[in-house]
């Protein structure tokens, strides 16, 4: 995975920020909400996110995607950050580039594996599926007798191997996920529904010859259809998610 040139220039022309510049800058930035400071705190942690986009998607060629998804997240770290909570900005930012990251991986890897066991289907169109996990930002106490109200990706540890953030913004994904697979079938027509059943969801999918047969055309003619449906399927559920519920059918 290689980064784009420009944005190369762009990181040897912005060094990273000594823990004690960061803390200042981020403590001013929470008083002011100076822009300026936003800037120097973006610019001087976006080696962090690439670093993070190298171990999320080691073997993915879409590099700057995932730059992009984490520069999103690091921004929305930087503008929640509340320095009196004794988080460093990286530990806190760290998490948001994660989910942020993640999410854009299961939303354009995962489409159609999501229905890729027998199980997981009768679940799926039974709408017996486990909801989505708690949200990262709700409010809870912590449990050493501070009685502050603090969102929950606050007080996760920086060394948590789970990573709870990950895990709860994934179940809460996921689940928009199924919901938006399944309002994509009745935008097809007969012959769009009858590949997606044969062809993207069973565990063993039909031939293209057999398929053809059905719809009166070459199994080259299905192929052709069938990556049609696969790419609608995509742009179906990237728009549902962009817009936070599944889109009309």
């Amino acid at each position: 995975m290689n980064l784009d040139d420009t944005y190369v220039r762009t990181l040897e022309r912005y060094p990273t920020m000594s823990a004690d510049e960061q803390a200042t800058v981020a403590a001013r930035f929470a008083r002011t909400r100076d822009p300026s400071d936003a800037d120097r705190l973006m610019l001087g942690n976006l080696r962090l996110v690439v670093k993070i986009a190298r171990e999320l998607g080691p073997h993915r060629s879409d590099l700057m995607d995932l730059v992009q998804e984490g520069n999103a997240g690091l921004m929305h770290a930087i503008r929640r950050f509340d320095p009196s909570r004794g988080v460093k900005l990286t530990t806190y930012a760290a998490w948001w580039i994660r989910a942020c990251i993640m999410r854009h991986i299961m939303a354009t890897s995962r489409m159609v594996s999501m229905a890729s066991t027998r199980e997981g289907r009768r679940r799926f169109f039974d709408r017996t599926l486990p909801g989505p996990d708690r949200s990262l930002d709700a409010p809870v106490r912590r449990d050493d007798g501070d009685d502050s109200i603090r969102a929950r990706v606050d007080l996760i540890a920086d060394d948590d191997a789970n990573r709870p953030d990950v895990r709860c913004e994934e179940g809460e994904y996921k689940q928009r996920v199924h919901d938006a697979f399944a309002a994509f079938p009745p935008t097809l027509d007969d012959r769009g529904r009858g590949i997606l059943e044969m062809r993207l969801l069973p565990d063993k999918p039909a031939r293209l010859a057999d398929v053809g047969k059905r719809f009166a055309v070459s199994g080259e003619r299905i192929r052709q259809l069938e990556f049609r449906v696969r790419s609608d399927l995509r742009a179906f559920v990237a728009r549902s998610l962009e817009g936070g519920e599944p889109a009309a059918a």
